[in-house]
């Protein structure tokens, strides 16, 4: 992660937000892809068919490309629903220290939607993430309705 903020900072700083911003994001979306395409392959696990099975592979990548220092919540309260409560985000810490929080827009769930991408799910998202949601003076809290 540090390696990701200095690249992002020197970008931003060369280009400026309005270039760095969407490139952060194109980036973030194929890294997810990518690395969850190479945790199938090397777990031998085929894409979710359902909820159960999406529940025990995303777990698994939670175990493997979470890292500790990101704090959040996991609920499933429904059928085909997931829940994420970021608690703690080091993106919006690091962004506000830098002054730019304003012109972030969320790689985190970026990168998600990339490991969506690469098992192939269908989903709706709520609410829109254009912005960072801790910046608009809200709870991050992000939910996924998937259709398997």
């Amino acid at each position: 992660m540090t390696h990701d903020a200095l690249w992002y900072a020197e970008v931003a700083l060369k280009l400026g937000m309005k270039e760095a911003s969407p490139m952060n994001l194109r980036v973030c979306r194929r890294l997810g892809q990518i690395e969850y395409k190479r945790l199938l392959n090397v777990a031998n696990i085929s894409p979710p068919a359902n909820m159960e099975q999406f529940q025990t592979v995303f777990d698994i990548g939670r175990q493997v490309f979470v890292p500790d220092f990101m704090s959040l919540e996991i609920a499933y309260p429904v059928k085909n629903l997931l829940q994420i409560h970021v608690l703690e985000c080091f993106a919006h810490r690091g962004m506000e220290k830098a002054g730019q929080l304003a012109e972030y827009e969320c790689g985190i769930f970026e990168r998600i939607f990339g490991w969506f991408d690469a098992m192939n799910l269908n989903y709706t998202i709520k609410p829109d993430l254009t912005r960072c949601l801790k910046f608009k003076g809200r709870d991050c809290i992000v939910t996924f309705r998937f259709q398997f």
